[in-house]
């Protein structure tokens, strides 16, 4: 799944166009643009993670989050191949595994504020 997200991203870099994502209509410039909005949340994530991570000061409580996210990202992995499988026949599967993992991302970064500020 990480391989399918680089790729896109990747294509992203490369392009030699500007790409308008106010007025992308092909699957192909979806697909780049969801993956752009992805990469935007999935920074926004590890940046998170990462103050959480530091804002903790009891060990055991850092090592039981370090164990959470772990868990957690091998179940979102899990759980937007199934999506990807649910789609595979479709134009729209790469738009929909990238959509599953931009929900379960922005999910866990309002999971891991609540945990760092105590739930607000």
């Amino acid at each position: 799944m990480k391989f399918l997200i680089s790729l896109l991203l990747a294509a992203s870099a490369s392009s030699v166009y500007a790409l308008d994502c106010k007025t992308a209509s092909a699957t192909p410039e979806l697909n780049e643009c969801a993956a752009i909005e992805q990469k935007k949340v999935e920074d926004q994530l590890n940046q998170i993670y990462q103050r959480s991570i530091k804002a903790i000061d009891e060990p055991d409580t850092k090592k039981a989050l370090i164990a959470a996210q772990r868990a957690w990202i091998k179940f979102r992995e899990a759980d937007c191949k199934a999506v990807y499988e649910r789609y595979k026949q479709g134009t729209a599967r790469t738009m929909m595994f990238i959509g599953c993992m931009r929900g379960h991302a922005e999910n866990r970064i309002k999971d891991l504020a609540d945990f760092q500020y105590g739930g607000s």
